[in-house]
């Protein structure tokens, strides 16, 4: 999972995927679902199966050029492993997200709103595993200009914010059981609140360095 190689594996998984089921998609896909999971957004069938690998590919290269011009590129040595596994975990996020929007295209009754709540849960959990590992930087975790102005504070952001991601992952998994409306909504609100609150203790942990400063 920490190899910087992961992602270019999993693009070629969904460009072969790709390849399998071009022939047997319909001319217009379906591209955007509402809270109930009812198709509302279509596209084209060239557009639709290779939007998601075309994006995978430019997060990945993006994200290994963004390193080398970080002004701390230096603290990437650091968290080397941790990096390339959030990477890989994204990358992994849009893989199986392609496989359901076109396994869905083709027909295969997916539930989209349930699986997108459960697959969403499983990737601020795992992230939420690996926020305390993140050293400072200015592409990646809890940017705030809090964060970035004092390590401790970075640090101890990174904290608050593993466990916020890990339950708010949690939440997203379980609202999936709910009824596909409240679910959605109980998702949204659990993942909101896990960005939202690293943010204000950011802040609020500046504050009391300040004053004990």
């Amino acid at each position: 999972m920490t190899s910087r190689w992961l992602s270019p594996v999993v693009i070629g998984a969904m460009l072969i995927f790709v390849a399998v089921v071009y022939p047997s998609l319909p001319a217009e896909v379906p591209t955007h679902w509402n809270y109930r999971g009812e198709v509302d957004g279509w596209s084209s069938r060239e557009w639709g199966a290779f939007f998601a690998p075309v994006l995978a590919t430019a997060l990945w290269l993006l994200l290994t050029l963004l390193r080398k011009v970080d002004p701390r590129r230096r603290n990437y040595e650091r968290f080397d492993a941790t990096f390339w596994l959030i990477v890989n975990l994204v990358v992994m996020f849009l893989g199986a997200m392609h496989v359901l929007a076109l396994g869905s295209a083709l027909g295969w009754g997916i539930d989209m709103t349930r699986w997108v709540l459960v697959l969403l849960g499983l990737m601020f959990a795992g992230l939420g595993n690996y926020m305390p590992r993140l050293r400072s930087n200015w592409w990646m975790g809890v940017r705030t200009p809090w964060t970035l102005e004092s390590e401790t504070v970075w640090r101890a952001t990174h904290r608050v914010a593993g466990y916020t991601f890990v339950a708010g992952g949690l939440v997203a998994i379980v609202a999936a059981l709910l009824p596909t409306g409240l679910a959605f909504v109980v998702a949204m609100i659990g993942l909101a609140l896990a960005a939202v609150i690293p943010v204000v203790y950011s802040y609020i942990a500046y504050r009391r360095e300040r004053t004990a400063g």
